[in-house]
């Protein structure tokens, strides 16, 4: 077997999954971990989806007699808020009219933080693959396919480029592991086992040797 098969079947599929997992643990680790502040609309939309009505820190009391209720009400639900960033995420798909939510926010963050460190050790690997690229997937549906219908693909500010090559490029990495598997070094290879070479005139080879 040349060296070629043999990066082909256990080196490029490390490389691979060493790629994903450093993009995605410290993603879904800052969604998860990380606080930001909130305001205006999205603070309003993050307190009616997780049902946070603590207002004491907002500067709200002192309008409430120049302001009619509704008015009050609207400066509240807006006044900044903490939360994790994970959150903003709920957010875009609470716009896209997407179901639940902050449950599949918090469902992409922890594939991105768990499916990207256990893919380095290569343990259930295509399923964390297939969860990955439909996370980056839907990503590149939210974000950056309405940009690319506004201005088309070759009138694309920078910024938005280079997130639409990223989105694109972890996602054919992550199908990659799917339709080719981990490689052979792998937990999954060490626990389940590859796939047997198939025998041909009574030899088991993949190649015969005047192949070879």
């Amino acid at each position: 077997m040349g060296f070629s098969r043999v990066a082909a079947l256990h080196i490029v599929p490390l490389l691979i999954r060493i790629t994903l997992c450093a993009v995605f643990v410290p993603a879904g680790w800052s969604k998860i971990m990380d606080e930001v502040e909130f305001s205006g609309p999205t603070a309003a939309t993050i307190r009616s989806l997780t049902g946070v009505t603590d207002t004491s820190t907002s500067p709200v009391a002192f309008r409430q007699e120049l302001n009619p209720p509704a008015a009050t009400a609207r400066i509240a639900a807006e006044s900044p808020l903490e939360a994790r960033r994970l959150y903003g995420l709920a957010v875009m798909l609470h716009e896209s009219d997407l179901p639940y939510p902050v449950v599949q926010a918090w469902l992409a963050a922890a594939t991105e933080l768990v499916g990207g460190g256990l893919l380095l050790f290569g343990l259930f690997s295509r399923i964390w693959a297939v969860g990955l690229g439909t996370a980056m997937g839907f990503a590149f549906f939210l974000t950056s396919l309405p940009a690319i219908q506004e201005v088309g693909p070759f009138a694309l500010e920078v910024g938005t480029f280079t997130k639409a090559s990223a989105q694109t490029a972890l996602l054919m990495l992550s199908l990659a592991i799917v339709l080719g598997g981990p490689g052979g070094i792998s937990l999954d290879h060490a626990i389940f086992g590859g796939s047997k070479p198939t025998a041909r005139n009574g030899r088991d080879s993949i190649l015969d040797p005047e192949e070879e």
